[in-house]
Formats: C-alpha cells, structure tokens, sequence
C-alpha cells in the first residue's frame, strides 16, 4: 500500500505488536483490529492516495483523493483513470458510464483512445446532452456515445422516473495496464467519482481497479448493454437476483445494480445483514449524504451498535448549511450511540465492516455509487460492490480504506444533538 501513514498511528501499530509479542499472545486479527481501531489518533492529514492487494485471486488497486492534502484539488483518481484509457492498445475495447464531466483531459484520452483504434463506447446521464462544456463536446465526437433520457424528462438510461439518473461510476477495459505496468485484460473501474472537479478531485471519493477478472467484467458489460441500450422493465425493476439481471457474482467482488422496485428488497440492507454484530465488530460509514428514504439501513445501523459493534460515520456537508443529513436521521443514530462526523466536501459511498460472517472474523470493504437514499436504489441506475472478504493479519484493502475514511474523520466536525445541523 502506497500511503502518507498518520505517524501516530504507525506509533500505536507498533506499540500494539510489541505488546502482543510481550504478552505471548500474539493477538492475532481480531485483538489487533480491537487495540489499534478504537483509536481516534487525532486531527493529523494522512493523505493516503491509494492501496493495492489480491482478493479472490485477482489483482486489485483502490485510488483516494483528499482535497486537503493536496491543496484542494487532489488528481489521484483522474489520472489513475487517465492511465488506464491511455493504456488500453489499439483492438481493444472501452466501455464507460460518465454520470457527469467537465475535466476535458478525460475527454481527450477517450477521443485519443477512439483515433487509435480501440472501441469506445460511453452513456451518459441525459443532462449532459445540453451543457456547453469543452469535454462534452469531444464526447460527442466518439462515434459510440449516448445520453440517456426517458419520456417522463428523467435523466435515466433504464429507470423512467422524472427524478431518476444515471448515476454510476464505472468503466471497464478489455485489455489495458496495471500500475506497475503488467498487461491485463478483463478489468473493471468503479467507485464515487465523477468526471467533474466539484465532485471528483474538489471531494474525498474512492475508486477500486480489479484486473483479470472476467466474470465481473462479462457481468458489469451486461449491465453496461443494458443501459445502452436504454431497456425498461416494468416498475423500474431492473434488479433481479433470481434470474441473474443487476446481480453479478465474482471470485473478487459481487455487484449489484439499481434501480430496483420499490418495496422490495435492499441491496445494502441485505449485505449488512451478512454480520453478528458483537463488541470486536467496527462498521466505519463514509457517505456523501444520508437520508430518510432508506430505513431499513438505519435500522441496520442501530442493530449493530445493540450488538455491541463500535459505529463511526463520516458524512459530507459544508460550514454553511451542516451535514447532509435530516435531524430525525441524525437525532436517531446519535441516540444509538453512533459517533457522527461532518466533513466538507465528502463524496464517498462506502463503509468497511471488521466483524462476524457466520463462524469467522473478515475485513470487507463495500463501495460503489450508491448514496443511502430512496432514489438511489429504486430510481437512478447505480452499482453497489461488495469487495471479497481479506482474513488473517494482512489486509490492505480494509486498511486503505480505513486510512482514507480517517483522513476525513480525524479532521471533521464532531456532531452532537445539541450543535445540529453540525457547522
């Protein structure tokens, strides 16, 4: 993992490990996730750009930005994915889903791309038809794009509803380069960030890279055609595990695509049902906004901190106008004992769980685009990732995103029922 660690945290890593050698204990996973992880190691920028591990076999990067460490404005992200546009040769193809774009440097490497003689093909959110931006009009130069519009004025390429959008973050890549240079075919993009600077190097967001991964990449493909293609299904109801459509299973990750009929199931609800909550499980929630449309997450939320699980939330917002989160919301997680944070500039949609799946202890990482909000699963395309679990004393991944969620955390707002809406 490539990361500007919080020293004191690395001081208290080592301290750890020297107590667990003295006490001839060893500790093992679960008492080091216990001893270091309950601890706020204060308000120090830690920077980490990005994380790098196998999961399931497969080859996988996460990529972070951090606005305050870089000024403001932190690229990581961008020119990750630049990289990888850039390296994908001639023959190859490249299919995308831009919810939003401004940075014309992405544009370029697309149309670049195209000119080579790779295949590009690219949807976007149907607002973007009209905007006047530089880079959406190099994206209407690639012979394969589409904006996405339904008849009830939405901005959906499945969904019809007027407030629906195409909101997912993902490009896939049938042949291209890791970072450290090595070709790999099969492998796909995801995560928080647009292609705008507001919302993606202006914001702390996250992307994962998982490389040679051909199920998830066939998978996230169908979902692509689908939107594409712009096919409807009655009530909205594109997710459908039972046959298969906006569910995808992989040995590194399972994806789950929105929108879904209303009153059915939640993906996310479902995912964190999977844990025994119990007093070594920590569940750290990293989200742009939350809001009251998805009670059955909330629920969720307060279930694991009955259980006994250790709940830390990082929410964005501004010193204006406070977290973006409804009081009743707030009023409620902080009555369970769910330590709140307000961070500017947050874009995240991701939370990391230590806890117990069945009868063992993992760390497991679920990002993707969705916010916790109605729309997000039952209107607007999105993916939700669940990432494979990492065991035993080595897991990068979590301990990425555990560093990034901590590099909003340790320097935001503290939220308590008395100073709502947290400014």
């Amino acid at each position: 993992m490539r990361s500007r660690i919080n020293g004191t945290e690395s001081i208290l890593r080592s301290l750890v490990v020297g107590l667990c050698t003295w006490a001839a204990t060893g500790c093992g996973p679960l008492q080091a996730e216990h001893d270091i992880h309950d601890v706020d190691v204060g308000a120090v920028q830690a920077g980490v750009s990005s994380a790098s591990g196998t999961i399931g076999g497969k080859p996988v990067w996460a990529h972070f930005s951090n606005p305050p460490a870089f000024a403001g404005r932190d690229y990581t992200i961008i020119t990750e994915l630049r990289r990888l546009i850039n390296s994908t040769p001639a023959g190859a193809t490249i299919r995308g889903t831009i919810h939003s774009i401004s940075i014309d440097e992405v544009a370029d490497a697309l149309l670049a791309a195209q000119n080579r003689g790779v295949a590009v093909y690219v949807v976007l959110d149907g607002k973007n038809a009209s905007s006047t931006d530089p880079a959406i009009a190099k994206i209407k130069s690639l012979t394969n794009h589409r904006f996405c519009t339904n008849t009830s004025g939405g901005g959906g390429c499945i969904g019809t509803s007027a407030a629906g959008n195409m909101h997912t973050k993902m490009f896939t890549f049938s042949q291209t380069t890791d970072p450290t240079g090595v070709a790999r075919s099969n492998v796909v993009w995801f995560g928080s960030s647009n292609l705008t600077y507001a919302s993606g190097p202006d914001a702390f967001n996250n992307t994962i890279t998982i490389y040679d991964e051909a199920t998830l990449f066939t998978g996230l493909n169908a979902n692509f055609s689908d939107m594409f293609n712009r096919r409807h299904y009655t009530g909205n109801d594109y997710y459908d595990s039972a046959s298969g459509r906006g569910y995808y299973m992989a040995t590194a990750a399972d994806a789950y695509a929105s929108p879904e009929g209303l009153n059915q199931t939640d993906t996310i609800v479902t995912r964190l049902n999977d844990v025994t909550p119990d007093a070594n499980c920590r569940l750290r929630i990293g989200m742009s906004f939350v809001t009251t449309g998805r009670p059955d997450i909330l629920a969720q939320v307060k279930r694991y901190r009955a259980g006994g699980c250790a709940v830390w939330m990082v929410v964005g917002g501004d010193a204006t106008a406070g977290i973006s989160m409804p009081q009743s919301v707030y009023n409620e997680l902080l009555d369970a004992g769910v330590a709140i944070r307000r961070k500017d500039k947050v874009h995240d949609k991701f939370f990391l769980i230590y806890g117990k799946y069945g009868t063992s202890y993992a760390y497991r990482v679920y990002t993707g685009s969705q916010n916790w909000s109605q729309d997000a699963l039952n209107e607007n395309e999105e993916i939700f990732v669940k990432m494979s679990p990492e065991t035993g004393t080595v897991h990068p991944l979590y301990d990425g995103f555990y560093n990034h969620f901590n590099d909003a955390y340790n320097t935001g707002v503290t939220c308590t029922k008395a100073n709502y809406p947290c400014k």
